[in-house]
């Protein structure tokens, strides 16, 4: 998709995912398939997805979630929004952290719920603690979270999110957290679900997986999630079998695939996407573009405020640099001076992708 939106001779740095081939594992489980012509109805991977995955976070985050507590969805948005609705009334407060991935936003606004922006502190992109307090005792009923943090690649402290289970257990909030990004974490630091946090909190959390980002296979669609409440399993349960679908046999089996054989794949990509983040981070840090260094995922989050640039800057690159950034303003209104740059890619087009921003900015 990102290749032919924009033409042939844009170079496309915008959307989420990978310029690299996915696990081989995954391709030779499509390929067997294919070759077999086996189209029809194929439920064996489907039924593998909830224990490839418990069995993966337990090896990677330490986490023992109980099968029989787990969900199969299409995508990560899908869970998030499904839970969302099930647990809420319209007009009740969903929070968010902005600036934030824009489908968090457009889930609570078409769901007609009361969208609670909590901003991230703009100098370190950490959570703003005592507004998040102050808004939990009055206004907000689900909280919306990412960790790793899309779009800044900022991995919340443990001590921040020690306070912020706090104030989520005290005022019995319910967390639909998005941790898809959680294997994408740089320097040797590790990832601990939010579901590990405080006593009791795991019935307030809902954690949602996916192979999307770690595997670069977004167009698998499928997702798996625990939800550690039992009321809200207990609604799934009152509706009908397909009324929220389910992922493809394909999508399972590449899903199952990487989850099962894909870490030596993972650790020379991520190995790869440092060096492409050090990279980036060097070339833009003595600029006037300002940029937190990533502690994970593979976006860099771009200020571009004290640039001639700073209104709308991804469409003056676009047209100048014919280089597309997703724009800043779709992840909060307070980031128009911002983009997003995808540093998963060949070093050789990274390096003519940054030269092509900088030549505008200078």
């Amino acid at each position: 998709m990102k290749w032919t939106k924009y033409g042939k001779d844009i170079l496309p740095a915008f959307v989420a995912d990978m310029d690299f081939e996915p696990p081989k594992a995954s391709y030779e489980a499509l390929k067997e398939m294919v070759e077999l012509q086996d189209f029809g109805y194929k439920f064996n991977h489907i039924d593998q997805l909830i224990p490839a995955w418990t069995k993966w976070i337990l090896k990677r985050d330490g986490i023992e979630f109980s099968e029989s507590e787990c969900m199969v969805f299409t995508s990560a948005i899908h869970a998030l929004e499904a839970v969302m609705v099930l647990h809420t009334e319209p007009g009740d407060g969903v929070a968010l952290f902005s600036p934030v991935y824009h489908p968090f936003a457009k889930a609570i606004e078409s769901g007609e719920r009361k969208l609670v922006d909590v901003p991230l502190r703009e100098n370190d992109w950490s959570i703003d603690l005592e507004n998040f307090k102050r808004l939990a005792e009055s206004e907000i009923k689900v909280v919306l979270f990412c960790q790793p943090h899309n779009p800044t690649g900022h991995l919340f402290s443990s001590g921040e999110i020690s306070e912020f289970a706090e104030i989520v257990i005290k005022n019995n909030l319910l967390v639909i957290s998005d941790e898809i990004w959680s294997d994408l974490i740089f320097d040797g630091q590790s990832h601990q679900s939010l579901a590990a946090y405080g006593k009791g909190l795991e019935s307030q959390v809902v954690t949602v997986g996916s192979a999307s980002k770690t595997f670069n296979l977004a167009g698998a669609r499928c997702s798996v999630s625990h939800i550690g409440n039992p009321s809200i399993r207990k609604k799934f349960s009152q509706l009908p079998d397909h009324y929220f679908g389910q992922p493809s046999s394909f999508g399972a089996a590449a899903t199952v695939a990487a989850w099962e054989s894909g870490e030596l794949w993972l650790q020379k990509v991520l190995r790869y996407i440092q060096g492409n983040r050090d990279f980036v981070y060097e070339a833009f840090s003595s600029t006037e573009i300002g940029m937190n260094l990533p502690q994970a995922t593979y976006l860099a989050w771009l200020n571009f405020a004290e640039t001639r640039i700073s209104q709308n800057p991804s469409k003056v690159i676009l047209d100048e640099a014919q280089v597309a950034l997703e724009p800043g303003i779709k992840f909060g209104k307070q980031s128009e001076s911002y983009a997003r740059l995808n540093f998963a890619t060949s070093r050789e087009l990274l390096e003519t992708i940054v030269d092509r921003v900088l030549t505008v900015v200078d």
